[in-house]
């Protein structure tokens, strides 16, 4: 027993403590392992929600830009068109055109106005939604203006965000373009 290589061994062999499973370590780094998986899934509660509230907000956010872009390019080229001497009727199809791709068609959800000073009525609309025409510049003979104004609260926009606070409702885009008629 005062074998020095078999007291060694014997000493290797006493379980200190609670015994480990098969396959796990006592090393005080696999300990800390174990109690920090536990705090990174705490971790990874708390911060979930809000990583995946950024990213929608991200979405919701790149959706509106890029129709906004639509909005104004359709403004312009119905602008283009009514200063060619188009009436509302053909500014609505031109206007429906650009917005197409966006699934936007002049109605509820849409609408396009013509304003020229020398026409017999001087403001023409087209789509339910009430669309103010802005006031300034104001035009003089010679020039019209196109205005669309499009629902944020209507397809294709995302109102995901809606039971945290982040609402479209009665918000809107209004675009208006001036040319002088050819």
């Amino acid at each position: 027993m005062n074998d020095p290589r078999t007291r060694d061994r014997d000493l290797k062999s006493e379980p200190r403590g609670r015994v480990p499973a098969w396959g796990q370590s006592t090393s005080p780094s696999a300990r800390r392992r174990r109690r920090r998986q536990g705090v990174q899934t705490l971790e990874l509660v708390i911060v979930l929600p809000i990583l995946i509230t950024v990213l929608i907000a991200g979405i919701q956010y790149g959706i509106a830009m890029v129709v906004e872009q639509a909005v104004v390019q359709a403004a312009t080229v119905g602008a283009r068109e009514a200063g060619k001497g188009a009436n509302i009727n053909d500014l609505q199809a031109v206007v429906e055109s650009v917005l197409y791709p966006h699934d936007i068609k002049i109605g509820q959800c849409a609408s396009v106005v013509l304003e020229d000073p020398q026409a017999a009525p001087p403001v023409q609309q087209a789509g339910a939604l009430t669309c103010a025409p802005c006031s300034a510049p104001d035009l003089v003979a010679g020039e019209v203006r196109v205005t669309v104004c499009v629902d944020l609260s209507k397809k294709p926009f995302l109102n995901a965000l809606k039971s945290i606070g982040i609402c479209n409702d009665g918000k809107r885009f209004a675009v208006s373009s001036v040319v002088k008629k050819e």
